[in-house]
């Protein structure tokens, strides 16, 4: 072999310069993990849009702000044009808001397929109670205003009403009435129901009562409106996930489901009891909310989604193990090697998404993990000429992966475990490594 041949074989054999090789080529698999993140995204689109599906008929989101009292009133403008002193009427409708209102609900939860995607849905039957005391009944008209309280009635806002399961009827005191379609409102149709109150004078106090069947898929808001509110919500599901501007004062989630009450005083709901018009109390009425989401805790794609931010650190730890046996027994392996054995990591990820959405993310994880382990030890049995060698990098690489999914089950402790994973990795390689001259060739294979 000629003097030039020799120091080009040397060259490239190299630990330092394989080294590089290994980090540049770990960098080089950000495209095709990017490409999986991009079928990540479009399959969760997907499922976007399933869920749409199954809220198109079922019912979206709910979000049931009420009962409130609408009360149309007329008062007398006076302006001046042209240094003439006009007289309009103007027609208005007060918004008044209940003393206590008190709302029970019990949410039965299914699951609805559109496809291969699955969709959380519930159906709610609602019981909410509100009392009118004289302070909520007066105070809030204009001073001259013609208060019309025949023309009174209590409305309930729902943001899907094609989620109700049946027709409503509203308990006023000593008789009922049946609710109608839609809120009106400044001349606009606000989604929700009303009932009127037939009334013939102002009333001193008013009790309302309704019982309300809806259905909806994901979550359910309530909005605290009385000036004391109570609320209490029962299901079966056993993953709640409460949110809004009040969190429960008192829950019990187990296996049997989930019981949660709310007690929300009128001073921390941030705005007031009544309303001269109706344009400025409904975007108030919805703006803070209580309510429950129905969570889904084995969400496969969060969980796919999760596993793609460790994917190149996973990558590289693979080729790391592989560099330091190469190392260790002087066994030349070759680049294309490498690039093999990193395409079979990333291929990991694609399998873990195509089968999470058959089988769920732990049998899938499970199945791509094994699949992905056996093919890369199979494959250095042949690069290392040695099963005991590949038997030992396969329980290395299992417990990778085994370590894998531990971050993904420990959201709080992820930052920890993986900095620790590389902190460990970093002096085993450091260990295995101490006495290596980085300066030298590493032998060529044997024939």
């Amino acid at each position: 072999m000629s003097d030039a041949s020799s120091r080009n074989d040397a060259r490239h054999s190299s630990p330092g310069l394989k080294l590089i090789t290994v980090v540049v080529l770990t960098i080089l698999m950000i495209a095709p993990l990017f490409a999986i993140n991009l079928a990540l995204s479009g399959r969760e689109q997907r499922a976007t849009e399933a869920a749409g599906d199954v809220a198109s008929g079922w019912g979206s989101a709910q979000t049931v702000a009420g009962l409130a009292l609408f009360v149309p009133y007329d008062i007398e403008r006076q302006s001046v044009v042209d240094g003439k002193t006009l007289v309009s009427n103007e027609h208005q409708q007060a918004v008044l808001l209940p003393s206590t209102l008190s709302v029970a609900a019990k949410v039965d939860t299914a699951t609805r397929w559109r496809g291969i995607f699955e969709v959380p849905v519930y159906g709610s039957a609602l019981t909410m109670k509100a009392d009118f005391g004289p302070a909520a009944l007066t105070g809030v008209f204009p001073d001259g205003a013609q208060i019309h309280w025949n023309e009174a009635y209590a409305g309930l806002l729902i943001s899907d009403p094609r989620g109700l399961a049946n027709n409503v009827s509203l308990r006023i005191d000593d008789h009922s009435t049946l609710f109608e379609p839609g809120i009106w409102t400044s001349g606009r149709l606000i989604p929700g129901i009303h009932a009127p109150l037939g009334l013939s004078a102002p009333p001193t106090t008013l009790h309302l009562e309704t019982h309300v069947g809806l259905r909806g898929s994901r979550e359910l808001s309530l909005a605290p409106l009385g000036q004391q509110t109570t609320v209490h919500l029962q299901s079966p599901w056993r993953d709640p996930s409460f949110f809004g501007s009040f969190l429960p004062v008192d829950r019990k989630v187990g296996s049997s489901g989930f019981d949660a009450r709310w007690d929300v005083p009128y001073l921390a709901r941030g705005f007031g009891q009544s309303f001269t018009t109706a344009t400025d109390a409904v975007p108030l009425l919805t703006s803070s909310l209580l309510g429950v989401r129905f969570y889904q805790p084995v969400g496969f794609y969060q969980l796919v989604e999760r596993s793609l931010k460790y994917a190149i650190l996973f990558v590289g730890l693979s080729l790391l193990v592989f560099f330091v046996t190469e190392l260790v027994v002087a066994r030349r392996l070759h680049v294309m090697q490498y690039t093999l054995i990193a395409a079979a990591q990333v291929l990991f990820y694609l399998l873990l998404l195509s089968f999470a959405e058959h089988i769920g993310f732990g049998c899938s994880y499970l199945a791509a993990a094994c699949a992905t382990v056996l093919l890369t030890a199979a494959y250095a049995v042949s690069a290392f000429a040695s099963r005991a060698r590949a038997g030992v990098l396969a329980v290395l690489l299992g417990m990778l992966y085994g370590l894998l999914y531990v971050i993904l089950n420990q959201e709080d402790y992820a930052l920890l475990i993986g900095a620790g994973l590389l902190f460990a990795a970093l002096a085993a390689t450091m260990y295995a490594t101490r006495r290596m001259d980085w300066y030298r060739m590493i032998p060529a294979a044997p024939a």
